[in-house]
């Protein structure tokens, strides 16, 4: 069984994706998490941030994307405003303790890259991104036949 799993891609991705998360821990603490860090620098980048830019900054449905905002908020490293405009708007920005964090975060990015990547060569990289880039073309058709069946 264990050797049909490793055949797979999407096992490997996940082993993949779990020792991330793990050099993640050892770097910043069990408390941050690779989607942590994605909402933080998206954060950072603009004053005030909606949950949909913030979705589509990480490819992640907006569920998805106001559970990890909420989390965040109870730990106070951002915080949700309303628009004043569209009281339906709500946009996400960092707390000073936020703040603080992502320049921890900063501050240690290149020892988490440097871990990460010791055995992985440049051609290496680029054969994964090309990799990631063929699974994400290989979900279009699906994606378009999906449309056809609930469209009609």
């Amino acid at each position: 069984m264990s050797e049909r799993l490793n055949q797979r891609i999407c096992f490997n991705f996940y082993q993949g994706w779990r020792e991330i998360t793990s050099f993640y821990k050892d770097i910043y603490g069990n408390d941050i998490t690779p989607q942590n860090v994605y909402l933080l620098q998206l954060c950072s980048l603009n004053k005030g941030v909606t949950i949909k830019q913030l979705s589509e900054g990480m490819g992640l449905d907006s569920s998805a994307v106001s559970t990890l905002v909420a989390r965040m908020e109870k730990k106070n490293l951002i915080k949700r405003t309303h628009g004043i405009e569209d009281r339906r708007t709500v946009f996400v920005e960092l707390t000073q303790e936020g703040l603080q964090l992502k320049e921890d975060i900063n501050a240690k990015a290149d020892l988490l890259a440097d871990s990460m990547n010791i055995n992985i060569t440049a051609e290496e990289s680029k054969v994964l991104q090309s990799i990631v880039m063929k699974i994400k073309l290989n979900r279009e058709p699906i994606e378009r036949s999906q449309a056809r069946v609930f469209n009609g």
